[in-house]
């Protein structure tokens, strides 16, 4: 089974209700593929076969292709046999290692002189197995001169063309279970610009024909891509925080090692320490410098920094004292929220010119408890 997209899930067993797309292939296209069949000595319906296999493997993203081929007017492929003409002949198609237009002729060729040597299936009555078809989809050759008809539920798509005053002309079948008619319309559409591209330039990849039309492009491409979302120009990250804060107060908002810290947690913890940093004298432009290891402390800090209006300056009590001492120097905060380990590398000498805050308390601690 072809894995092919539908707008509908697959049912174990589908209904019988069919529908169909007319297809209509002008007289100049018509002729310029009738050119190519000769040129590469096939028949026009290996040529239609070729291309709408082309078409399944892009759809499907898949490069082995199994086609249930019928032609009325001489049954089996290159077959003259009257018992033929009633039968189903199921083509496995090969489109591996991305094949040009004119190789993919030639898989059609070999593909089609090994079919010549094996008996089709009958029309009226193809088995299933576990309720599936056992051919997914099929082309019909010259259908309205045939005197037989598969049942319609056979399929799940269904291409019928015939040669009608110098023109192609037929339609696509399809299960209406699965598919919606703006569906079969698009994949119509891709047969159209396969069957183009082969008559223009047959040393082209076939995985490298647009299959898109200007309209599904610009829908696929414009449209569809249209991300833009109007965001809070004038809101910062703790106002965005103290929003979801209202929305999930209880979801968890921090996790680290085993335990996790809820969004409501987090909050009142920063909001306690921001009314200290504010007593302390922080406002906009102030620099508060954080030297806590990594830990909930550690981002409980930042938030009440930027509560307070304040902007913090990161110390990692991994660096060298000398380095943390540089940094100090260069920003010179006035306070500084520090745990015991951020106390310990910064040492005395250094606190001893700052207001220390505690991450765990909130409180200022003096001389003695720092």
């Amino acid at each position: 089974m072809l894995d092919l997209p539908t707008d509908r899930p697959r049912a174990s067993r589908q209904s019988t209700d069919v529908s169909k797309i007319p297809i209509h292939l002008d007289a100049q296209l018509t002729l310029s593929l009738k050119q190519v069949a000769i040129e590469y000595d096939m028949d026009l319906s290996m040529v239609v076969i070729a291309s709408w296999s082309a078409v399944l493997a892009r759809l499907s993203s898949e490069d082995d292709i199994i086609i249930g081929y019928h032609d009325s007017s001489q049954g089996g492929p290159r077959s003259n046999q009257q018992a033929d003409k009633d039968c189903i002949w199921p083509l496995r198609l090969d489109l591996s290692c991305e094949p040009n237009i004119s190789q993919l002729f030639e898989r059609v060729r070999t593909m089609n002189s090994t079919s010549m040597g094996h008996r089709g299936l009958p029309l009226n009555g193809i088995a299933e197995i576990d309720s599936s078809p056992l051919i997914q989809v099929a082309f019909r050759w010259n259908n309205q001169t045939s005197s037989h008809s598969p049942a319609p539920i056979q399929f799940e798509l269904e291409l019928q063309l015939q040669e009608q005053d110098n023109e192609l002309v037929g339609g696509m079948l399809y299960s209406s279970d699965l598919f919606n008619p703006d569906t079969i319309e698009r994949h119509i559409g891709y047969l159209v610009t396969m069957l183009q591209a082969i008559t223009a330039d047959v040393n082209r990849p076939v995985s490298s024909v647009d299959l898109l039309s200007q309209v599904e492009r610009d829908l696929v491409l414009g449209k569809w891509n249209e991300t833009f979302q109007d965001y809070p120009a004038n809101l910062c990250i703790h106002h965005l925080f103290e929003q979801q804060v209202e929305y999930t107060p209880q979801a968890t908002a921090l996790v680290f090692n085993s335990q996790s810290m809820s969004y409501s947690e987090l909050n009142e913890r920063a909001n306690r320490i921001a009314h200290r940093l504010i007593g302390l004298g922080v406002q906009p432009d102030s620099f508060v410098a954080i030297c806590i290891g990594r830990s909930f402390a550690m981002i409980v800090a930042v938030f009440a920094v930027l509560k307070a209006g304040g902007a913090y300056v990161p110390l990692d009590p991994t660096y060298p004292s000398s380095r943390l001492r540089d940094i100090l120097t260069d920003a010179a905060p006035r306070i500084v929220i520090a745990d015991e380990s951020g106390r310990g590398v910064l040492g005395e000498s250094v606190l001893a010119s700052l207001a220390v805050v505690d991450p765990g308390s909130g409180v200022a601690l003096d001389k003695s408890q720092r």
